[in-house]
């Protein structure tokens, strides 16, 4: 199966290639006297980006104001700089603020966030179904057990589905994007996430949306309403989709979290980690409150920032019509009566040249693309059936793992029997 996987993916590429050089060589060709006229060559960047960076570069985010209102709200709570960390992501334009970002906490049942995620790709991805069932539940309820209503025992049979600990941890820096070396050592060994990785996985699952993710964010919805996030009554306004995390170690150490969506008119994500935080569900619901109060601010200065493009925007196809209307300044109307030049003898054929060579040039495209469809296809159908002999691989060995689990524990009672 892996040598038949590597060639349709070697074809695949091959098509890919021969598919853009055909599609593009006459298009360039038919355009070169265009673009021969551009000084400097083209240069294509989305409108999207562009937008974006006017106003990162006209100060969407106000770092200063930002760090100022993060302190003042650890002095009015009586935390320490060093245990008490942010992460937020407005998703309007992608921008990112952290406070105290690398700092590694033990999340509690926040890591629950990326197991899940790497269990409901498997049902994106034609794995699994979610009316399959492990472990005799289907894992549409599974979801629910583990994200809505946190439980523990489920999770553990997740994470062993998975692979173990090792296996799917490493799995879930899929989601993130840091440096391999950036990650603590306890993030493998002891499930430490920090606010910046946890972030970005949020922002992943956001993005993925429920055709990557099917129901990872509505089971978040229906976790712990009106509490953390949605504690304080001006959060009632907004839909909340959250995870909350708690741990308390041997030495006293009690770690209190919780990271989600908060949907205000441009949806927030916000993470928020603490260690040894009195008052801990109010800190974080208070954190909930002063974010979004902030996002809310950063609504308005989207919202000036379009209204001046939309000003200006006007304002260039009022003088652009006006150059064109006779008589303006500016204006190249003729004068009356002189008659316009007619196309001459070589103008016709180069247009009707270049749009044979569109025609051709769309054709080809067309033909490669029904050509690379149809190796996607087998290549897709390929993939499917060996995911699902995985799948089937998993689950032979979880249903023998749980086999000699209950035989074990038969042996163990029986041996309690025999010695009372």
């Amino acid at each position: 199966m892996k040598k038949t996987s590597g060639t349709v993916r070697t074809l695949l590429c091959l098509l890919l290639g021969v598919s853009l050089l055909v599609s593009a060589a006459p298009l360039a060709w038919a355009d070169e006297a265009d673009m021969a006229k551009v000084e400097g060559g083209i240069e294509i960047t989305p409108e999207y980006e562009d937008e974006v960076r006017a106003m990162r570069n006209g100060g969407l985010f106000d770092d200063e104001e930002l760090e100022r209102m993060v302190e003042d709200f650890i002095t009015e709570h009586k935390l320490k700089k060093e245990n008490f960390s942010i992460g937020f992501v407005y998703t309007a334009t992608g921008d990112a603020w952290y406070y105290n970002p690398d700092t590694w906490y033990y999340p509690g049942s926040m890591y629950k966030i990326p197991l899940m995620m790497l269990l409901s790709e498997q049902v994106s991805n034609g794995i699994l179904d979610q009316e399959d069932e492990l472990y005799g539940m289907k894992v549409s309820q599974i979801e629910e057990y583990i994200l809505t209503y946190s439980n523990n025992d489920w999770a553990h049979r997740i994470r062993t589905y998975l692979g173990g600990d090792e296996v799917w941890r490493a799995d879930a820096k899929a989601y993130a994007d840091i440096p391999d070396g950036s990650y603590s050592s306890d993030y493998m060994q002891y499930c430490y996430f920090s606010p910046r990785y946890l972030t970005e996985v949020l922002t992943t699952l956001y993005f993925g949306g429920e055709e990557r993710f099917p129901n990872i964010i509505p089971c978040m919805k229906a976790a712990n309403p009106g509490h953390y996030f949605g504690l304080d009554p001006k959060m009632a306004d907004y839909e909340i989709a959250q995870k909350y995390g708690s741990y308390e170690d041997n030495s006293y150490r009690k770690w209190n979290g919780t990271a989600g969506v908060i949907y205000t008119p441009n949806p927030i994500i916000l993470t928020v980690m603490t260690l040894n935080a009195t008052s801990y569900e109010k800190v974080i619901g208070d954190a909930a409150v002063m974010m979004t109060e902030y996002a809310l601010k950063v609504d308005q200065r989207v919202e000036e920032y379009q209204k001046k493009q939309a000003e200006k925007e006007a304002a260039q196809q009022q003088e652009e019509q006006q150059a064109e209307q006779p008589g303006q300044p500016g204006g190249t109307a003729q004068s009356a009566g002189t008659p316009s030049a007619a196309p001459t003898e070589t103008t016709a054929p180069r247009t009707e040249r270049k749009l044979d060579l569109r025609r051709l040039a769309l054709f080809m495209g067309l033909g490669a693309i029904v050509l690379v469809g149809v190796v996607v296809a087998l290549y897709a159908a390929a993939e499917k059936r060996k995911k699902r002999r995985r799948y089937e691989e998993y689950r032979r060995r979880f249903e023998e793992e749980l086999r000699q689990e209950q035989a074990r524990e038969r042996r163990r009672r029986q041996n309690d029997d025999d010695f009372e």
